[in-house]
C-alpha cells in the first residue's frame, strides 16, 4: 500500500491541505470540529508525517538536545536514568528527536555547540546548572532552554526543580518523629547550593526539636559524591567519641553506600543505626533493608521540563518555574523506632 499523503487526508476532510498542516503542527487557524475530524482520519490511518518535509516548511530540525556531564555516564546513575526515559518518552510523543549530548570540557567542540553552530537544535535540556557564560552563549545562539535539577532558589532561567531543603526537613522530622535526637548529616559538598539547601532543612528541623548534635557528626566533604566516597564519611563519624543512632543522607546512591560499608563493618540495620535519605530511586526499594525516602518524582520532572520546553520553542506562554512535590515520605525498613 502505498503511503498516505496530506492532500490525501485533505480530501478525506474536505479541507485544505493547508489545515491539515495546521493541525500536524499543532497551530491555530482551524476550528475544533476540523481538528477533531483530522485527528480522527490520522488516527484511523495511522499516519505518520514525514520529519524531512516538515523540517523544509517549518524551518525546524525537530531535535532536543539533553546535555549531560562527560565525567559521569548517566547510565550509571539512577537519578538521570528515570530522567532521561521520561524526556524520550514525552520528547518522542512531541515529535522530536532526543539528543544527548555529554559536556566537554572544550565547549568549541562539542556536540552541543556544533549542533548550535548548524541550526540542528530547536530547544536544549540541561541536567543541571549552567553557568552565565554558557547562558549567555545560548541566549545569543537565540535557542530556548530548560535546567532540571536546579539547586538555585532563584534561578535566572526556565526550569523544574525540587525543593531539597524541604525534603531534608521532612526526613530529619521522620527521623526526630522516630525518637531519634543524634543524628548525622552526610551531603554532597561538591555542589554548594545543593549542599545548603539540604543542610538548612536538616539544620531547622533539628533547632525546632531543640536539638544539637556534634559538628563531627555533619560531614561535607567535597568528595562525597558517590557510594565510594560516602564510605570516607561514614569512616570519620565511626572515629568520633559518640556515635549517632541515626544518619540523613541527601542522595540514595550516597545512603545505600553507607548501608554497605556498615553491614561489611559487622553493623545492623536499622538496630544501629537508621538511615534516611532523598530521591527513592528503584534500587532503594530492593536493598536490604530497604531504604526509607524522599520520592523525587523524575518521570514528572521530565515531561514538566519538555513540555515546557516544547511551549518555548512554539513560542507561547508558558511558567517557567516550577517545583515539584518534595515531601512525599517513602517508609520503608531502615529506620528504627526509638519510641
Amino acid at each position: 500500500m502505498s503511503k498516505i499523503t496530506i492532500k490525501q487526508i485533505a480530501e478525506l476532510a474536505g479541507v485544505s491541505v493547508s489545515a491539515v498542516s495546521f493541525v500536524l503542527n499543532n497551530k491555530k487557524g482551524v476550528s475544533e470540529d476540523t481538528r477533531r475530524r483530522v485527528l480522527k482520519i490520522i488516527d484511523d490511518l495511522n499516519y505518520t508525517p514525514n520529519l524531512n518535509s516538515r523540517r523544509l516548511t517549518m524551518h525546524r530540525s525537530f531535535n532536543i538536545i539533553v546535555s549531560i556531564e562527560a565525567k559521569t555516564s548517566p547510565l550509571d546513575n539512577f537519578f538521570y536514568v528515570a530522567l532521561l526515559n521520561s524526556i524520550v518518552k514525552i520528547g518522542g510523543a512531541l515529535g522530536y528527536n532526543i539528543v544527548l549530548s555529554p559536556e566537554s570540557s572544550c565547549f568549541e567542540n562539542s556536540h552541543l555547540a556544533d549542533a548550535l553552530s548548524q541550526s540542528n537544535a530547536d530547544g536544549i535540556i540541561f541536567l543541571r546548572d549552567i553557568s552565565s557564560d554558557m547562558q549567555a552563549y545560548i541566549a545569543k545562539a537565540e535557542v530556548p532552554f530548560v535546567i532540571i535539577d536546579t539547586q538555585k532558589s532563584n534561578p535566572p532561567y526556565p526550569c523544574v526543580k525540587m525543593d531539597y531543603q524541604l525534603s531534608a526537613y521532612t526526613a530529619t522530622r521522620h527521623l526526630i518523629s522516630k525518637g531519634h535526637k543524634k543524628i548525622a548529616f552526610i551531603g554532597v559538598g561538591s555542589i554548594a547550593d545543593f549542599y545548603l539547601n539540604s543542610f538548612n532543612g536538616y539544620k531547622t528541623a533539628l533547632s525546632e526539636a531543640g536539638i544539637q548534635v556534634p559538628l563531627e557528626w555533619i560531614r561535607s566533604e567535597a568528595e562525597a559524591d558517590d557510594e565510594n566516597s560516602a564510605k570516607e564519611c561514614v569512616k570519620a563519624i565511626l572515629r568520633c567519641k559518640e556515635f549517632p543512632t541515626a544518619i540523613y543522607c541527601t542522595g540514595d546512591i550516597l545512603a545505600i553506600g553507607i548501608m554497605s560499608y556498615l553491614q561489611d563493618k559487622g553493623y545492623h540495620l536499622p538496630e544501629d543505626f537508621s538511615i534516611c535519605s532523598v530521591d527513592d530511586i528503584i534500587l532503594s526499594r530492593y536493598y536490604h533493608p530497604a531504604l526509607t525516602t524522599i520520592n523525587v518524582d523524575k518521570d514528572l520532572m521530565g515531561r514538566l521540563a519538555v513540555e515546557m520546553l516544547d511551549h518555548l520553542i512554539r513560542g507561547e506562554e508558558t511558567d517557567t518555574l516550577i517545583t515539584v512535590k518534595s515531601d512525599e515520605l517513602i517508609e520503608r525498613s531502615s529506620v528504627k523506632s526509638l519510641l
